[in-house]
């Protein structure tokens, strides 16, 4: 069980390092801050995103996220686009946008082959299998404690809450 948690512990650090690089050298290159290059890369990846949409898969405020596109529009790099006549809209890359967004996709590539140096092929498809599995489970993880949230109620029970007595396993 220790293991685990170290392993955990060593991937938030490994996840940290990393988004810490990636923010340093993608603001450089952009000349947009953190938030602003992650959401130019968001619609350039997903065009037609409406803000609540971009909110849930960057997990941020509607607010903020409606700030920084304001602010990427007003630079020329996103525009909105109506969506069915009604006061929704579709947020897009312009041409400008896609253009500021090519040099952050060389840097993405340029990390990938930093981060993977010294790995074997078979290393690196392994890597690739674990990392399947575990965004898997930790989809249904956020999606168990969504929903747990979401009735106002407890998810799973917290092991380390002192309740009911556990069951030793058998043997």
């Amino acid at each position: 069980m220790l293991s685990r948690k170290l392993s955990h512990i060593a991937l938030q650090q490994l996840v940290q390092h990393i988004r810490r690089g990636s923010s340093l050298a993608y603001a450089r290159v952009s000349g947009l801050s953190d938030f602003e290059w992650r959401i130019l890369a968001r619609v350039c990846d997903m065009p037609g995103l409406s803000i609540n949409e971009l909110g849930s898969v960057t997990d941020r405020s509607v607010a903020h996220v409606s700030r920084t596109v304001k602010r990427l529009v007003s630079l020329g790099l996103l525009e909105r686009q109506p969506v069915g006549g009604g006061p929704g809209v579709a947020i897009n890359p312009t041409p400008a946008g896609e253009k500021a967004y090519a040099p952050l996709i060389e840097l993405a590539v340029e990390s990938e082959r930093e981060l993977t140096q010294g790995l074997t092929a078979e290393e690196l498809t392994i890597l690739q299998r674990v990392m399947a599995v575990m965004r898997e489970n930790a989809i249904a993880r956020l999606v168990r404690e969504q929903t747990a949230a979401a009735a106002g109620g407890p998810g799973r029970p917290d092991p380390h809450r002192a309740s009911a007595p556990r069951k030793r396993p058998p043997g």
